[in-house]
């Protein structure tokens, strides 16, 4: 019981970033038709809930999913997908902190009055960091339902008893 419950809040990590992070990707080329003013309001209204419940997914995402790479450290397959996934949610904590984080920070000081001539260059920075994050977070969701999709049996239920036949 504890490894699905562990193996579920992993999964729910990885689509919760995943989704956070889409939803970042797909604002882009509406935030690019705004005026510097307006872009800075978005940016200072529409994100801190982001940041946490983002936050909070990749941490308790990476704890979890690390803990599924222990676990599973004598069974290849599944453990090279952990990793692979592990690695997705550090690359993501990575991303922000040395990243979007920075440039958070930056933003955050501006006003319309202050907002410099090359603001449309963090806009993009911090659109770049956010689409690769979204690549990772899809690397570790896809790699994390393959591992527990190769643990299902094929032949049954969970009970491994036989499916019924349709007719």
């Amino acid at each position: 019981m504890m490894l699905k419950t562990i193996r579920f809040v992993s999964l729910v990590c990885a689509a919760l970033v995943l989704g956070l992070t889409v939803a970042h990707d797909l604002e882009i080329p509406a935030k690019q038709m705004l005026s510097g003013a307006e872009w800075l309001t978005m940016q200072h209204t529409f994100y801190g809930g982001f940041a946490i419940v983002g936050g909070v997914g990749e941490v308790v995402g990476l704890i979890s999913t690390g803990i599924l790479l222990y676990l599973f450290r004598k069974r290849r397959t599944v453990f090279i997908l952990m990793l692979v996934a592990t690695i997705s949610f550090a690359g993501m904590l990575a991303l922000f902190a040395f990243g979007n984080n920075p440039i958070n920070q930056q933003v955050a000081m501006w006003t319309p009055q202050t907002l410099p001539p090359t603001w449309h260059e963090a806009r993009d920075a911090w659109d770049s960091f956010h689409a690769a994050s979204s690549a990772l977070a899809a690397l570790a969701l896809t790699t994390l339902l393959i591992a527990t999709l190769s643990d299902t049996p094929l032949s049954g239920t969970l009970t491994n008893k036989p499916l019924p036949e349709s007719g």
